[in-house]
C-alpha cells in the first residue's frame, strides 16, 4: 500500500434474512408450547356415551303409610260389610255391633255351602293356603298359627259379606244392632300390627322385627269389648318402603334420586323416589310411591329387587362427578350487557376507595323455577346485594341449593354442567339424557373432577 494513502471503510447495510426470521418464529413458538405444556393443567378426557348399570339385589322392606285405627264404642258381636283391603266411601257401612248375638248367630247359621256358591269364591282362600305351603319350613313353623288366623278371618269375611243384605231384608227389624259408617274415604283393612303410627321421621330398627309385629286379624273375632280395635283405614295413595342396607350400598346410592324396583309378591315393577337415611351406624333406603296402595294394603313387609339395571341413559365415570352451590334469585335480576353481550347480575359493592359502585358480575344459569333462576359466578358471595336492572331494588344473595354435575371441556376450558343421577355403582353413573343445562351425548368431560377447577383452561 502506498504511503500516505487513506483507507476508507464502507458501512455494510443490514439485510433481513427470511430464513433466520422463520427459524426464530419457529423457535419461539416451540418455547411457548413447551412453557404452556408445563404450566397448563392437563386433564384426562371422557366422551359421554349411552349405557346402563347392572345392580340387581334382593331386600326386604317395611311399609310406612297414613293409617288410622278406629275403635268400637260398645261390646257385642261384630259383623263386617266390606271385603278386607277394599275401598269405601264416606258414610259406607263398615261394621255393626249386635248386642245379644242374635243377628250374628243368624248369619253364621246359613245353609252349608251358601258362602261359596259364587264363581271365584274360593280363590282368596286357595291363595292363602298356597302361599303357606310354598313358604313353609321347620324354621318358620310359627307361621302355621298365622295361617290358621288368616283362614278363619277369610271364612268370617265370606259370612259377613251377606250380612248387610240380610239386614236390609229384615225391613227395619234391627233392634239391638248398631251400624257404623266410614267417617272418610279410604281403604279398609281388618288387621293391625302396632306399627300404624310409624312414619319416615320416627322409625327405628324395631320396625323390621317381623316376629314382634305379627298381624292381629280383627275379622276372626266373634265378640268385641268396648274400646277394642274395629278396623283400620289407609287414608292416602302415597306410601313409602323403608329398606335396611349396608354402608357400601348407602354410599353407592346417596346421589340417586329415583330407583326402579321389582316387587316379588306379584312381579310388578315401579319407580320410586329414593333417599338414604342414616341412624348412627345403621343405613336405610327409603322409596316413596304415589300409587299401588291398594295392591299392598294388607302387607307390612315386602320383598323387593333393586332393578337398577333397567336404568339407562348417559353413562359417565363416577370420578367425573362433582357438586356446586348455586344462588336462587328472581328472574328479573338476571341481565345482559348490551355492549359486550356478557350475562350476569348487577353487583353492588364498595371499591378500593370506599365508594359504592355497581358492576356486572358474570353468572351462569344452571336451573330454573317458575319465577326464579339458580345461578353461580366467581364474584358472587353469600350476603352480598344484587340490583334489579330496571327498578334498582336490592336483593340479598342468601338461598342456595347444591347440584351434582360434571365439568364440560368441549371449548377447552372447564364449565360446570348439571346432571340428574338415575343409578350408579363404584365405577360408573347413569344420568338423565334430558336435563336442562346438562350434558349431551358425545360431550367431552373431565374424567377426574377433583383435578379441575371451573373456568380452568385445559390441555386435552
Amino acid at each position: 500500500m502506498a504511503k500516505g494513502k487513506k483507507v476508507v471503510k464502507f458501512h455494510r447495510t443490514f439485510r433481513l434474512n427470511m430464513a433466520v426470521i422463520v427459524f426464530l418464529v419457529i423457535f419461539f413458538y416451540m418455547l411457548y408450547n413447551i412453557f404452556r405444556y408445563f404450566t397448563t393443567p392437563q386433564v384426562a378426557v371422557y366422551e359421554v356415551s349411552l349405557g346402563s348399570i347392572a345392580q340387581d339385589t334382593l331386600y326386604t322392606g317395611a311399609i310406612v303409610r297414613d293409617e288410622k285405627i278406629f275403635y268400637t264404642e260398645k261390646a257385642g258381636y261384630i259383623n263386617y260389610y266390606n271385603r278386607d283391603a277394599s275401598r269405601v266411601g264416606v258414610d259406607s257401612y263398615v261394621y255393626s255391633i249386635d248386642g245379644d248375638g242374635s243377628f250374628y248367630r243368624q248369619v253364621m247359621q246359613q245353609p252349608d255351602g251358601q258362602l261359596f256358591q259364587a264363581e271365584g269364591s274360593y280363590d282368596k282362600l286357595e291363595e292363602t293356603a298356597e302361599n303357606f305351603v310354598l313358604g313353609y319350613s321347620d324354621v318358620t313353623f310359627h307361621q302355621a298359627y298365622r295361617f290358621q288366623q288368616e283362614v278363619v278371618a277369610e271364612l268370617m269375611e265370606a259370612a259377613s259379606a251377606n250380612a248387610l243384605s240380610m239386614l236390609d231384608g229384615q225391613a227395619g227389624d234391627t233392634a239391638g244392632i248398631q251400624l257404623y259408617k266410614a267417617p272418610e274415604p279410604g281403604i279398609v283393612v281388618y288387621n293391625i300390627d302396632g306399627l300404624e303410627g310409624v312414619t319416615l321421621e320416627n322409625f327405628d330398627s324395631d320396625l323390621f322385627d317381623q316376629d314382634a309385629h305379627e298381624k292381629n286379624n280383627l275379622i276372626s273375632r266373634e265378640q268385641v269389648a268396648a274400646g277394642d280395635a274395629a278396623y283400620k283405614m289407609i287414608t292416602s295413595e302415597a306410601w313409602s318402603l323403608v329398606v335396611p342396607i349396608d354402608e357400601k350400598l348407602a354410599k353407592d346410592l346417596e346421589r340417586t334420586e329415583h330407583l326402579q324396583v321389582r316387587f316379588k309378591k306379584d312381579d310388578s315393577m315401579a319407580w320410586g323416589a329414593s333417599a338414604i337415611v342414616s341412624h348412627g351406624e345403621e343405613h336405610y333406603l327409603t322409596l316413596s310411591f304415589q300409587d299401588s296402595s291398594l295392591r299392598f294394603a294388607t302387607d307390612r313387609y315386602l320383598e323387593i329387587e333393586l332393578a337398577s339395571s333397567e336404568a339407562s341413559g348417559l353413562k359417565i365415570p363416577t370420578s367425573a362427578l362433582t357438586k356446586k352451590k348455586f344462588f336462587l334469585i328472581p328472574k328479573g335480576y338476571y341481565t345482559t350487557d348490551e355492549e359486550t353481550g356478557a350475562q350476569g347480575v348487577l353487583l353492588r359493592r364498595q371499591n378500593s376507595k370506599g365508594e359504592t359502585v355497581t358492576e356486572l358480575a358474570k353468572a351462569t344459569i344452571i336451573g330454573k323455577k317458575k319465577k326464579s333462576y339458580y345461578i353461580a359466578g366467581s364474584k358472587l358471595e353469600k350476603g352480598e346485594a344484587i340490583v334489579h336492572p330496571k327498578t334498582g331494588e336490592r336483593y340479598l344473595l342468601q338461598k342456595q341449593k347444591t347440584f351434582w354435575g360434571v365439568y364440560n371441556i368441549n371449548r377447552g376450558y372447564a364449565v360446570f354442567r348439571r346432571i340428574k343421577i338415575l343409578a350408579e355403582n363404584n365405577e360408573y353413573t347413569v344420568v338423565d339424557t334430558a336435563t336442562d343445562y346438562g350434558i349431551s351425548l358425545y360431550d367431552h368431560i373431565a374424567l377426574d373432577a377433583s383435578a379441575v377447577r371451573e373456568y380452568d383452561i385445559l390441555q386435552q
